[in-house]
């Protein structure tokens, strides 16, 4: 039972991100108070200033994520210095009110906007923002400017030396802890096949498995990614590796899939769904030294009563991870002892900008941020001319990573629901625990950890613990009410309510619009891979190196599911929408391109130069329906779909031809014809779209 608990941690927490970031800003914060308050209170300065060292240190341990300790450091270095620039403005200017408020909307706009130009002023744009609105509410003077850069310097020291010496987040750490997490999550998919086995006809536990799918896939990408970037060890040893991590993936994908045919069998498996899974559990659960001989063993009990391919499958599964465990190893022990993380960093090269004005995503968010800002302060201070400032950091961060109105109304509503219920466990615990010192500190501190663990799985729950922190803080300060927690759920509302007026009436971003957008990203990079694999058939005669443009399809199927998520996951009927099907579909084409990547690298050398022919003009045939459907040119993907089942057929005789059974020309004739299915599907799907979608949110 505790192995199974802990298998579903390790599933929900890809290579302990959330845990190890949680712990992370909570040391930071521990440790920049540590350092600062003691200072201040020689220093004759008001406690509550050290706060803002805390405020930095959270943002630079949760935003700063470069590619290489080189320009974390760097990053790390600037972070001063918008906060100081910031509080500066905010401190000349208090005395004039009006001039004060419109200068903070200036530095909200210019904190999105700096955006634009590159991952690293995402934390810096987002420091500035809080200095100044930090020093809004507290009204510092200026001859407490000193002890407020002591503060800061210590609070991106502090966050520094635990992101970057304590806790870092070295990638051959995060890829040992990624192949832990790879076998959990194909342990969670065998849960849910199980789950669906009892349950046949229940569709939630089917979008469950869905699920358990797509994180297998996210962890998999993850993997990769990490795997590109350890520099100290030869490029044959990485590519290995990624091709462990794929085969994994694979393997289980396709277990599952031949589960789900038993399940769905007219018999319905006669049970041996359930035996097949627990075989398979005994493999996952094996010390991965040993994962070899367990399957040897299982796969042959499950052969001896007759499932024959139940047994291949749990044998692809077990010698995956096996391979995929060697392959790790291997990496291990090549380590040179050279930081990987210190290599010299390369720089990006400034792309060609391809948008301008009111179309850059950035320069429209930072529109409506300053909007909503706008709209809080005004209605805000309505509420509570004293803590209107709960209004407009609630304006702020609900566009935090949003890119459409559909996604800013979730989080609103994610972000007034942990409030409301973060009022009444504050009211509760701080009644409960006022006037207990150590009490009062651990609670503080266990809110601050579980509100940046769940800080990236639920929003809602990470404003519950911020709200049931502020509770306990006002009563340690001598000024809890419940009426001051009211006014933060009032607030709260008011400045939730601004950021959903500006996303709708503002430059809107629709929701579906988003999802037509990346749906269209998608299928260019089938087009691509398509294209690839065609031209390097015809050019060569081979296929090398098909996970590039396969990485790239997946990194589009990732942004077609989450820009599709509020439109799927918060939907009151039961009946599947059209974007449910639109994901759905996506996901299981890009599933048959990992295939396909892998079975015909194999086929191409046991084929001859007229097979090869015949395989480029497929895959050129699909590019070309996929390039139409972009297009949305239904005459010229008839004609494509059209040459490709005739191309398909030819082969399908070619295969049949063979005396030696299935072979990994057959397997790659049939994934090119499911990719060829998946878009006749689609075309389905959008001829539909142009009817009805374009009234949608």
């Amino acid at each position: 039972m505790l192995s199974e608990w802990w298998n579903r941690f390790l599933a929900s927490d890809p290579s302990l991100r959330r845990l190890r970031t949680a712990v992370r800003v909570l040391l930071s914060v521990a440790l920049t108070l540590g350092v600062s308050l003691p200072l201040l209170t020689v220093w004759g300065q008001p406690a509550p200033l050290g706060m803002i060292g805390a405020v930095v240190a959270i943002n630079a341990a949760m935003g700063i994520n470069e590619p290489d300790r080189r320009s974390e450091l760097i990053t790390f270095a600037l972070m001063p210095l918008p906060v100081l620039a910031a509080l500066l403005l905010s401190i000349t200017t208090q005395q004039w009110p009006l001039p004060h408020s419109l200068l903070f909307l200036v530095v909200s706009f210019a904190a999105v906007y700096v955006r634009r130009f590159g991952a690293r002023y995402f934390p810096l744009g987002m420091v500035a923002f809080m200095g100044y609105f930090f020093a809004m509410f507290l009204k510092p003077q200026m001859a407490q400017l000193p002890a407020l850069l002591v503060a800061v310097v210590t609070g991106a020291a502090a966050a520094a030396v635990l992101k970057l010496v304590l806790i870092r987040d070295a990638p051959e750490g995060i890829l040992g802890r990624g192949r832990r997490t790879l076998r959990a999550q194909v342990h969670g998919l065998l849960h849910a096949v199980r789950d669906v086995a009892e349950h046949p006809r229940s569709a939630s536990r089917r979008r469950k498995l869905h699920n358990h799918s797509v994180r297998l896939n996210e962890t998999a990408l993850m993997l990769e990614n990490t795997i590109g970037r350890l520099d100290a060890f030869p490029e044959p040893t990485r590519d290995l590796v990624r091709q462990r991590v794929l085969d994994v993936e694979l393997a289980a994908e396709n277990m599952v899939t031949r589960l789900l045919r038993l399940i769905d069998h007219p018999s319905g498996g006669d049970g041996e769904v359930g035996r097949a899974v627990g075989a398979l559990l005994a493999v996952l659960e094996s010390p991965h030294a040993q994962i070899r001989e367990t399957t040897r063993r299982v796969s042959e009990d499950v052969e001896r009563r007759g499932a024959v391919q139940l047994a291949m499958a749990i044998r692809r599964v077990g010698g995956s991870l096996a391979e995929l465990a060697g392959a790790t190893d291997e990496l291990g022990a090549q380590r040179t002892g050279e930081d990987v993380a210190t290599g010299r960093a390369e720089e990006d090269e400034p792309g060609q900008e391809t948008e301008t004005g009111l179309a850059r995503p950035e320069v429209r968010t930072a529109i409506q941020v300053t909007v909503a800002a706008g709209l809080a302060i005004l209605f805000g201070q309505m509420v509570s001319p004293n803590r209107w400032y709960w209004a407009v950091i609630t304006a702020f961060v609900v566009f935090i990573t949003t890119n459409s109105r559909g996604e800013l109304l979730v989080r609103a509503w994610h972000r007034t629901l942990g409030t409301l219920l973060g009022v009444l466990a504050g009211i509760l615990v701080a009644a409960n625990i006022s006037g207990d010192l150590s009490a009062e500190l651990v609670v503080i501190l266990c809110c601050v950890f579980l509100a940046f663990y769940f800080a990236g799985y639920s929003y809602a729950a990470m404003t519950f613990f911020i709200t049931t922190m502020l509770g306990v803080l006002y009563g340690m300060l001598g000024v809890f009410t419940v009426s001051v927690l009211g006014v933060r759920l009032v607030e709260t509302l008011v400045g939730a309510a601004a950021g959903v007026l500006a996303a709708i009436l503002v430059l809107p971003t629709r929701t579906r619009a988003l999802v037509r957008d990346n749906t269209a990203e998608f299928l260019g990079a089938l087009r691509d891979f398509l294209h690839s694999t065609g031209t390097e058939l015809e050019t060569h005669g081979t296929v090398t190196d098909l996970r590039e443009p396969t990485r790239k399809l997946d990194d589009a199927l990732q942004q077609v599911l989450a820009s599709s998520r509020p439109l799927t996951l918060y939907r009151l009927r039961s009946r599947e929408s059209q974007v449910q099907r639109m994901a759905i579909k996506l996901s299981g084409c890009a599933y048959y391109a990992r295939n396909i990547a892998v079975v015909l690298a194999q086929a191409v050398p046991m084929v001859d130069a007229d097979t090869r022919g015949r395989l480029a003009e497929l895959t050129n045939a699909l590019a070309d329906a996929a390039e139409a459907l972009n297009d949305r040119n239904r005459e010229s993907f008839d004609e494509a779909v059209a040459t490709a089942q005739r191309t398909s057929d030819v082969l399908h005789d070619l295969a049949e031809s063979l005396t030696d059974g299935p072979t990994s020309l057959h397997r790659t004739i049939t994934w090119l014809d499911r990719v060829t299915q998946v878009l006749d599907d689609l075309a389905q799907e959008l001829a539909l779209e142009s009817h009805s979608v374009h009234s949608g949110a």
